[in-house]
């Protein structure tokens, strides 16, 4: 699985790679902004009119947490 950076609390680790645009995961390399999600209902932000169309990177909290 392909990975980038993802910085915050200030710590940079490499995560996998998750791109979904209109409420689907898509395969990508590319996106246009990031959403961090620390609990199920954060995925809702997929759904705002600021995200609609737009290839957006999740972030998962539990996943950046194990990654190095």
């Amino acid at each position: 699985m392909k990975t980038a950076e993802y910085t915050i609390f200030g710590k940079t680790k490499q995560v996998p790679i998750k791109v979904w645009q209109n409420n689907k995961q898509i395969e990508s390399d590319t996106w246009d902004t990031d959403l961090w999600v620390e609990r199920g209902e954060d995925w809702y932000a997929l759904m705002s009119k600021e995200l609609v169309n737009k290839k957006v990177r999740i972030i998962e909290r539990d996943i950046w947490l194990r990654c190095k």
